[in-house]
């Protein structure tokens, strides 16, 4: 190792400029790696910081296995149970809060829809669930707490007097106090806390509760005195550690882990693509020097090894340059939203730790086939390597290569098991998807050269043949930066494909009612009769929600991230199957209404036959964590309308289980076996004419504490969520693109620096100094399209392969398209970014002088 070290000083410190390039392209890999797991960590971070806030210091707590409430009578039995300290009882409600008019009128005053948890006074500050802004806690029953959302909303402060709006009497409250609450966004709602009392009261649910707290002992184990008093409850209700509030979000951050890891990946393995092109280019500069180590007794093995070392330190030195400059970032961008992510900058370890061994990985990778092909000098050899031609036997080798990495990746689809599938595309398919693409690009550079280099060489008044043969003299050099290149506009075919699949074979297909009334906390029959009654209003449907667990082999999803549970639907059939306007893939709706309202029966989304292939006449499991019930499948629909419908209004996120897909179930049925009592969303049908805001307005006061939203309005808002998430990928698509630009720089100063000889004798048999500028932009144009091939290839088959596992997974029917203008764009972008690249050095080279030239490539 010692005796390589000054091979590998020479190699690193003899080509300054373009080690720098080398370095500054890790450099920037690292520290985009170390700035998106910082800020993912930040944000993950508040998340677990408001859950744990909302748990307090609770032990244990019991709920209603399929979310609803229950006798507040429990509360005392388990006060009385050993060991606890205390035990509190919360309500969860949606409630309609307005700020009245100085002359005490509500006409037009400011109104919010506020989700409150009513709590037991007496046992708030033990309890320590929120942390107060200002003010302090309440102390009576017409006091109440307001998150900064709905302080906003309703331009209320402390000491203000609101109303709440009800059936009967408005109660009215004094704001008293604003707790913290980061602001996560545009589907975000305003909450808030009352007394356990006035909650009740305001709702007309007295005597009943949504959840019970419990504190425990110091010394007891919380898990053995759960499971030991277990027994206490009936079905359905369950007591469980209060940590366990918190599973699905556990499952969502291992699924951010994965995305994140093979994110860090492909980026890293972009960079060993610019490593091995930069260094490879070096050793071949480099070969005499080497012929001369080897005739004074240097070893093959200490060639190997100083190529090594050079690549470690260069991109060492970019993954300490790149660390903190991420941590850097991440914090500038956490300083712009302290209100999102309060908590400030949460140091990613695993990011640091990805950052730091991805880039010396990248050094080790990228530095391999240099090294292999630097102990492979011969002397003899070397000594003329500038007069040998491309070698056939090598282009084949890439090609061959290159085919043989993909062929075994999509062999690797065909593994039955799809939960293996998934780990081994994403762990192997997707490196071996990028390698062989990367070695493909020769093959590619090489079928494109026939075509255009003429245009180009058109364009650019190049003479005709110089061009193309001055490319075709160095085809590895040229078309692995192309697969170096191309990693950005992978990135930006495949998110594009992908979202556009989502809309024209998902979105496209959503058939929304026109409008919905929505309460969490349920809707009674009166209050749907109210909304029945009003005047625009042709026909409504009421629909139940409950959490249902599916057995675990007709889960969707990846097991361990997916959720266990499904939302299953309660419906009147007749209103719902005339609003919903269902798909029916199987079954028709005459066969499964009898069994239905038997309770033998139930629906299932098309997911289902799609990833798990369960269709009429299947079976499947749905119950509780202790129990589970067979239900025949009746028919196969798809409600993608109705689907979306549940994500918006959160119903999914009940207890952080976020369900993946629906089945629906008769209501009768669902309130019989699962204690369901109301109904969650009321469907409508509207008067042609009748505007968004008068529905609104009229819902919200007919029915205070509901909330409306019509169909164009959730439309509209999915639609810009996917532009956002559309618009954040591309920008890290181009991310990527500048990132290859370092490679597309790093090769073109390369190959100027051991072309100095030829270039000096065009000059000096007249070629103007702008020929030569020319003829590199040239090259680097080239260079481009043949990034654009190979970049649309390999994203159009990262689409295919995604479409695959959201079938398999997740049932989604999706085909990949091409999309043509963000293809396009990203085209005109990349080819112009690399001939920004090869400004500098061609600049440079139309600048030196021909006798400069001439020396310099002597020697």
């Amino acid at each position: 190792m010692l005796s390589s070290w000054p091979i590998a000083r020479t190699s690193v410190a003899g080509r300054r400029g373009r080690t720098a390039l080398l370095i500054a392209a890790v450099g920037l890999a690292s520290s985009l790696v170390t700035a998106v797991s910082c800020a993912i960590g930040s944000l993950q971070q508040t998340v677990a910081d408001r859950i744990e806030r909302a748990l307090g210091t609770t032990d244990a707590r019991i709920i209603h296995e399929f979310n609803a409430r229950f006798d507040a009578a429990i509360v005392g039995d388990v006060r009385t149970w050993p060991g606890v300290q205390l035990a509190e009882g919360r309500l969860f409600a949606s409630i309609t809060l307005v700020k009245p008019n100085p002359d005490g009128s509500v006409t037009d005053a400011p109104r919010a829809n506020v989700n409150v948890r009513g709590v037991e006074l007496s046992g708030m500050e033990r309890f320590q669930q929120v942390e107060l802004a200002e003010g302090r806690l309440p102390r009576d029953d017409r006091e109440l707490l307001l998150d900064p959302l709905a302080a906003s909303t309703l331009h209320a402060g402390l000491g203000d007097r609101l109303r709440l709006q009800r059936f009967g009497p408005p109660l009215e409250f004094e704001v008293v106090g604003i707790y913290k609450r980061p602001v996560l966004g545009m589907l975000q709602r305003p909450e808030g806390q009352l007394s356990l009392a006035a909650t009740g009261e305001a709702t007309g649910r007295t005597n009943e509760v949504s959840v019970v707290s419990i504190i425990l002992d110091d010394d007891l184990d919380v898990r053995q005195w759960c499971a030991a008093n277990a027994g206490r409850l009936a079905p359905p209700l369950q007591l469980e550690p209060a940590e366990m509030a918190a599973t699905g979000f556990d499952r969502q951050v291992r699924a951010s882990r994965l995305g994140f890891v093979l994110g860090a990946a492909i980026a890293f393995l972009s960079c060993s693509f610019i490593v091995a092109t930069g260094m490879t280019t070096a050793v071949v500069e480099q070969e005499r020097m080497m012929a001369v180590v080897r005739c004074i007794g240097g070893s093959r093995r200490q060639l190997f090894m100083a190529q090594v070392l050079a690549g470690t330190i260069v991109c060492g030195i970019g993954g300490a340059i790149g660390v903190p400059l991420g941590m850097g970032l991440a914090w500038l961008v956490l300083v712009q939203f302290p209100e999102q992510i309060p908590g400030g900058l949460t140091i990613s370890w695993l990011g640091v730790a990805l950052s730091l061994a991805g880039a010396l990985l990248a050094g080790v990778l990228g530095s391999a086939f240099p090294a292999w092909r630097a102990c492979r000098v011969s002397p003899l050899r070397a000594l003329a390597a500038r007069s040998a031609p491309p070698s056939r036997h090598g282009f084949v080798l890439a090609t061959f290569a290159g085919l043989l990495c993909v062929g075994i990746q999509l062999a690797l689809l065909g593994i039955p098991d799809v939960q293996a599938r998934f780990w081994v595309y994403a762990s192997v398919g997707i490196p071996l998807q990028h390698i062989g693409w990367f070695l493909l690009a020769v093959p590619v550079l090489r079928i494109l050269l026939p075509g255009l280099a003429p245009l180009v060489s058109s364009a650019l008044h190049l003479p005709p043949r110089l061009l193309r043969e001055s490319m075709a003299a160095t085809p590895f050099r040229n078309g692995f930066t192309a697969g170096a290149l191309m990693v950005g506009m992978s990135v930006l075919v495949s998110t594009w494909s992908g979202g556009e699949s989502l809309m024209r074979d998902w979105f496209d297909r959503i058939r929304f009612a026109d409008g919905f009334a929505f309460r969490m906390s349920g809707l009674s029959p009166d209050e749907q009769a109210t909304i029945a009654a009003l005047p625009f209003v042709r026909e409504t449907a009421a629909i139940g929600y409950l959490p249902l667990r599916v057995g675990a082999e007709q889960q969707l999803g990846v097991q361990g991230m997916a959720p266990p549970s499904v939302v299953c639907v309660g419906f009147e059939a007749e209103p719902f199957f005339r609003l919903n306007r269902l798909d029916w893939q199987q079954g028709t709706p005459e066969e499964a209404i009898p069994a239905l309202r038997a309770g033998e029966g139930v629906l299932v989304a098309e997911q289902f036959l799609a990833a798990r292939g369960l269709g009429v006449g299947d079976t499947i499991s749905l119950g509780s964590a202790r129990t589970e019930r067979p239900f025949r499948i009746v028919g196969v629909v798809g409600a993608a309308g109705l689907d979306i419908a549940t994500q918006w209004f959160g119903i999914r996120s009940a207890y952080m289980e976020q369900a993946v897909s629906c089945v629906f179930m008769d209501f009768d049925v669902m309130r019989r076996l699962y204690g369901a009592k109301e109904a969650t969303i009321v469907q409508m049908n509207l008067d042609p004419g009748t505007t968004d805001e008068a529905v609104m307005k009229a819902v919200e006061d007919a029915v205070p504490g509901v909330r409306y939203a019509s169909g164009r309005a959730i439309r509209a808002a999915i639609d810009e969520i996917g532009r956002t998430l559309l618009g954040v990928t591309s920008t890290v698509a181009f991310a990527a693109l500048v990132l290859g630009c370092f490679g597309v720089g790093n090769v073109i100063a390369a190959g100027i620096h051991s072309r100095r000889f030829e270039f000096g004798i065009l000059r000096a048999v007249g070629a103007p100094p702008s020929l030569l500028l020319r003829l590199i932009v040239g090259e680097a144009i080239l260079i481009g399209f043949a990034a654009v091939a190979t970049g649309s290839a390999l994203g159009m088959s990262l689409a295919w392969n995604g479409t695959r596992m959201h079938r398999d997974l997740l049932g989604l029917p999706l085909r990949p398209i091409f999309p043509v203008a963000p293809a396009l764009i990203g085209a005109a972008v990349l080819v112009a970014m690399a001939a920004l690249a090869a400004l500098p050095a061609a600049i440079a080279l139309a600048r030196r002088p021909a006798r400069e030239l001439l020396a310099a490539g002597r020697g």
